[in-house]
């Protein structure tokens, strides 16, 4: 086995024989640094809060090389043990920590109430090596942190920025600790600070087996330490679960596997082993431990050691390991990590790999305490020979396919229903077992091409079992397997599905779910099974690019490939309560702003390149719910095109041009579809010309546009094109609807009420579920606050957003409150329930699990009183618009 020997005997003169081995640490000497490393953390324990940003990242450098430069020399000498250097190393991190989070409070005059970060990994369990990232999660609590104010996420995700810069920004002093926030719950969309509420919810709902590995090692390390214990106990359950979960031994297994395959699984013999990641490594010491955490840990508290050899020793204390095998890889471990630090603390290089070439090789054994190369050589690999050994006998067993299900009878063999499979179909609630039964059947006869290989149909029998129980957790079997079917029956081929959703027992869940909850996502899905991937892979898909080199054509499709993950993403987040329903209106419309920007780029090249160049500039204006940054799922995008230029000129060039962009937006296409585009609300309607000049658009908004035309004219909102002609028009759309106000003829009250009426005539509400048109829907709303904005005729309560507007709207205090309320609360709904079944319904089944979600998205405890809340809140609006609107 390995051995790590002092290579003197004191600190100077271990630090001194090093040198010439050690790049790094002969720099640091040879500048100058010096002091002892106790008294580097005192240095930045000592930094007080008011003192400059740019003296505080100094003051933590410097004392970064002096900590090193110490350390080395005590760890060199066998003065300090392995260990003890980690724990320093983790303990300047936290004091580092804590003075950035520390200077950006106090630099906004801020208390620290409410925010802080928590360590994972190494750092979370006191076990950072030289050259370590740290991984840390910023989280805030709702309602602490600065007292509710509404701006409180934003100034977290300042600060935590302001951390990670401060903390790994290289100056002339160098850097001090690289950090990484991707740990935190789904990183790839969300902000870097995470409120506790949305972390909570997330890991109750997607969390997977490696996040909970995570947070096995997890203690708070900086800020609000109350507020961190707090989170840490709701998560709990999480990390611990109570029942023996013998399923996460292959998850963990599978992320071994991606380990391997990423370092390549090099033999023993080789000379230059990656020693955290590698066959024998660090990881696979961790892993044994932690596996076995996790299995048991939920109903033995005393296994939940957050440090590798404390759980060892807990293991080993409960009866889990046997002493000699933790007595094993406690000393592997011990050597592995002081030769870690030996490879790191030469170059101060973030590696795991001993060096092949043999003069570097040879100082790297001679910081080990080996004057023969030979010997260490033959130790190491005997030790990472023993860690694996170890480690494969952990999972020699492994089988996710198991024989028996614990649910009952599973039997879709022959030609006549097996009497205990439909006794246990019935129990999860089938109404019809049979015809489950039968798809089944013909699946595993390979009827449809995710089952025409063998290994096809092993690994659908393998993922029935879950598949069924998970139909049968939804509340509606019958509609999560119909909607199952229509997916699994689409796909093209099954293997690569299947073994995700085989591995991934959450995405299962997830997928089935959605299918039972969404009719209209199920729908998607069924159509483009490859969807699933992009919840699999948990990040934002690619956004392509779209430059002159790419046809009109190719940039169509290429959008369409993205929008489609993109919007999909959207819409599980959505519904499975990751992204808040009162704030998905925001990713729906940056997602058309998006498309539109990239498909009016592409119309413009198509144009030009036929037509010839563009005469003057152009600008794309939303209205209506894009206006208003209102969509939901499926909405139509209501735009207009306006242009300056001589119209004698430009006007032909600009009608091709909006011919292309709603071609871009609305044609279908292989990759499939956008949007549906109205722009009906262009000057002139329908009979007007697609593209607008200004003088024309000037014209009508000043001279012949109606009332209800400049209702809908508040909606305006820019969202491509020049910006000086951005600003031009809504100038003018602004003077329009404050010269409207000043006309005295009381007309505005007067129109606005018969529009309101017409439109009660033409479109008469649908039921208690029609949250739009009906009386005390979300049309009420708008009608109330358009009018006051068109009363008052004041630039700055002109706002596009129905929120905003009715808080700068001149209505009393308890009617604002009222509207603000009644439309978050209709607007949440309505977002869910779109985003789920599509349009408006009168009526009709809502399946049961989606009631769960509506309930969910305001707060309400049951199905029954949130339908009485919908009723009481639409009499109220409705009560308030008869008031305002004189009807």
């Amino acid at each position: 086995m390995l051995t790590i020997l002092p290579v003197a005997d004191t600190a100077e003169t271990a630090l001194e024989r090093a040198l010439p081995a050690a790049p790094y640490l002969r720099r640091l000497h040879e500048t100058g640094v010096r002091g002892h490393w106790r008294d580097a953390l005192q240095a930045v324990r000592d930094i007080p809060a008011d003192l400059p940003e740019a003296d505080v990242m100094a003051t933590m450098r410097k004392a970064k090389a002096q900590l090193h430069l110490s350390l080395a020399a005590e760890d060199l000498a066998g003065v300090l043990p392995v260990m003890g250097v980690t724990r320093a190393l983790s303990e300047f991190a936290e004091e580092c920590l804590e003075a950035v989070l520390r200077a950006s409070l106090a630099k906004r005059d801020l208390g620290g109430a409410g925010i802080f970060a928590v360590a994972l990994g190494k750092m979370g369990a006191y076990e950072l090596n030289y050259s370590s990232d740290i991984d840390i999660c910023v989280f805030y609590e709702p309602g602490v942190f600065m007292d509710g104010d509404f701006s409180a996420g934003e100034t977290a995700q300042r600060i935590a920025r302001d951390l990670v810069r401060m903390m790994q920004e290289a100056t002339g002093d160098g850097y001090v600790f690289r950090t990484d926030l991707r740990l935190r719950p789904d990183p790839s969309s969300t902000p870097l600070a995470v409120s506790t509420k949305m972390a909570d919810l997330y890991y109750e709902s997607v969390g997977q087996n490696w996040e909970r590995m995570v947070w096995i090692k997890a203690r708070p390390t900086a800020g609000d330490h109350a507020s961190a214990d707090r989170f840490l106990k709701i998560l709990q359950p999480f990390v611990w679960r109570r029942n023996l979960d013998y399923w996460a031994i292959g998850d963990i297994q599978a992320i071994k596997r991606m380990i391997n395959s990423k370092v390549g699984r090099a033999d023993f013999e080789t000379v230059s082993p990656d020693v955290k990641l590698g066959p024998g490594g660090i990881r696979e010491i961790e892993f044994f431990a932690q596996t076995q955490q996790l299995i048991l840990g939920g109903r033995q508290s005393e296994l939940r050691d957050n440090s590798t050899l404390g759980a060892l020793a807990a293991l080993t204390g409960a009866g889990v390991v046997e002493r000699n095998t933790a007595e094993e890889l406690e000393t592997a471990y011990l050597a592995l990590r002081n030769l870690e630090h030996r490879v790191q603390m030469r170059r101060d290089e973030q590696t795991h790999t001993v060096p092949a070439g043999e003069d570097d090789r040879k100082d790297v054994a001679m910081l080990c305490g080996y004057a023969d190369l030979a010997s260490f050589d033959r130790d190491l690999q005997a030790t990472r020979r023993c860690v694996q050994a170890h480690y494969d006998g952990l999972f020699a067993h492994e089988d996710r396919a198991l024989d028996a299900s614990p649910l009952g009878n599973l039997v879709f063999t022959g030609v006549d229903d097996d009497p205990g499979t439909i006794e246990t179909l019935a129990s999860l609630g089938f109404s019809n077992p049979s015809a489950a039964i039968e798809s089944i059947r013909s699946w595993h006869r390979g009827r449809v091409p995710a089952t025409r290989t063998a290994r096809g149909r092993e690994l659908l029998t393998a993922l029935l079992p879950s598949m069924l129980e998970a139909m049968g957790k939804t509340g509606e079997p019958d509609e999560a397997f119909r909607w199952f079917s229509r997916f699994f029956e689409g796909m093209s081929s099954g293997v690569q599905t299947l073994s995700m959703l085989l591995a991934e027992q959450t995405l299962l869940d997830d997928l089935v779910s959605t299918l039972a909850l969404a009719p209209r996502l199920a729908q998607i899905l069924s159509r483009r099974p490859d969807l699933l991937e992009a919840l699999v892979s948990r990040q934002e898909p690619p956004r392509p690019v779209i430059d002159d080199t790419v046809s009109f054509d190719g940039a169509l499709d290429a959008w369409r490939r993205y929008h489609r993950e993109q919007n999909f993403l959207i819409g599980h987040r959505l519904l499975h309560g990751l992204i808040n329903a009162r704030d998905a209106g925001a990713h729906w419309s940056d997602l058309a702003d998006e498309t539109i920007q990239e498909m009016a780029s592409a119309a413009e090249c198509e144009t030009e390149d036929r037509y010839g160049p563009r005469p003057g500039s152009w600008a794309i204006f939303a209205m209506g719910k894009l206006g208003g940054r209102e969509l939901t799922a499926g909405s139509d995008l209501d735009i207009i095109v306006i242009y300056d230029a001589d119209p004698m000129v430009a006007q032909t060039w600009y009608t091709r041009f909006t011919q292309r962009l709603i071609t871009a937006l609305t044609a279908p296409t292989a990759e499939g579809d956008l949007y549906e585009v109205d722009m009906r609300l262009r000057p002139s309607g329908g009979a007007g010309p697609v593209a607008v000049s200004v003088p024309a658009f000037e014209r009508y908004q000043n001279h012949d546009a109606w009332t209800w035309e400049h209702m809908a004219l508040t909606r305006l909102r820019p969202v491509t094109g020049d910006e000086a002609l951005c600003y031009r028009i809504m100038k003018i759309a602004c003077e329009a609807i404050v010269a409207r106000a000043g006309k005295t003829d009381g007309t505005i009250s007067q129109d606005v009420a018969d529009m309101r009426q017409r439109l009660y005539r033409e479109k008469p509400g649908t039921g208690l579920w029609d949250l739009k048109t009906a009386e005390g829907g979300l049309v009420d709303a708008e009608f109330v606050v358009q009018r006051d904005m068109l009363l008052r005729g004041e630039p700055d309560a002109i706002r596009s957003n129905t929120r905003e507007a009715i808080s700068c709207s001149s209505l009393p205090e308890a009617e604002r409150t009222l509207l603000e309320e009644g439309v978050t609360f209709l607007q949440s709904l309505q977002q869910v329930h779109r985003l789920a079944l599509g349009s408006e319904m009168a009526g009709g089944h809502i399946p049961e699990g989606l009631k769960d979600r509506l309930c969910r998205s305001v707060d309400m405890e049951t199905f029954d009183a949130l339908e009485a809340e919908i009723s009481s809140v639409k009499s109220k609006i409705h009560m308030l618009a008869v008031k305002k609107l004189q009807l």
